[in-house]
């Protein structure tokens, strides 16, 4: 059995190769780790193929024999393999990682240069919004943000200019500062749910900001993203989505992009 794992900072994702070739896939904290190498050292016959900060924790405590794989070219092997499953022919495309931060790349002539990243991801997601709401899982804080409209807290463009013309190319609904609306009294009067819905569109326009200036300047139009941190989560979506499209960018979020680096951990050993 060959199993492929991607020890991240907040989430280690694991996929296991099937008999038949194809893969499951399964995520878990990375609190959890070692649990999880009590469940791998019960197994017999496996071959691990290992990638992330976790990685070589992992292998000096299994029985297993293990590969240890460079992060980004695993990342990059196993989205390849997930775009062409899913029918996304890019030559040319820059690649934004959300996980616990945000790493971005660009890609041409089959090769990924990592070009920068950013403190700021689905850690920040998670943190800022325990600190302000106290909720504590990725499921509630998506849930909850659902209902929630950022005009209460975030600065929009409309609400400078009011009821005067909107130089173009602004449009009324871009967010010209996140969170510069709070006033005193939001502390007490500013619902959970607009709370979270601000704090995911701040991690979002971060990624999707960046992005589109580096797609830019790379003279593509394609924008693809991966990580956990899009799992799921339609609010954070929905901003992308808008936002690729103000800037003329395609946005394409990769279906099971967050086990890019799992995956490719298990494919790399085969080129």
């Amino acid at each position: 059995m060959r199993i492929g794992i991607d020890a991240g900072g907040t989430l280690t994702k694991v996929v296991t190769q099937n008999d038949d070739g194809s893969f499951h896939y399964e995520s878990r904290p990375s609190k959890e780790i070692d649990t999880l190498i009590e469940e791998l050292n019960k197994l017999d016959n496996v071959t691990l193929y290992l990638t992330g900060g976790g990685s070589v924790y992992i292998s000096e405590n299994v029985k297993h024999e293990t590969h240890l794989q460079i992060e980004f070219d695993a990342a990059y092997t196993g989205l390849t393999y997930l775009m062409k499953k899913q029918n996304i022919d890019l030559d040319r495309f820059v690649y934004l990682n959300i996980g616990t931060g945000t790493s971005f790349h660009v890609v041409e002539n089959n090769t990924q240069r990592r070009v920068g990243g950013t403190g700021i991801g689905g850690g920040t997601l998670m943190g800022l919004s325990q600190l302000l709401t106290g909720y504590e899982t990725f499921e509630k804080i998506v849930e909850t943000a659902r209902k929630g409209n950022r005009d209460t807290l975030d600065l929009k463009v409309k609400h400078i200019f009011k009821d005067g013309p909107i130089p173009k190319p602004l449009t009324p609904d871009l967010t010209a500062s996140n969170f510069a609306r709070v006033e005193p009294h939001h502390h007490k009067t500013a619902s959970d749910a607009d709370k979270l819905a601000s704090v995911i569109g701040m991690v979002a326009e971060g990624a999707i900001s960046f992005g589109v200036t580096l797609a830019q300047g790379f003279k593509t139009n394609d924008l693809v993203l991966i990580g956990s941190t899009l799992k799921d989560n339609d609010v954070m979506q929905s901003v992308i989505h808008s936002y690729g499209s103000l800037k003329g960018i395609q946005p394409h979020i990769i279906e099971n992009g967050e086990y890019s680096g799992a995956l490719g951990a298990i494919l790399v050993t085969e080129q």
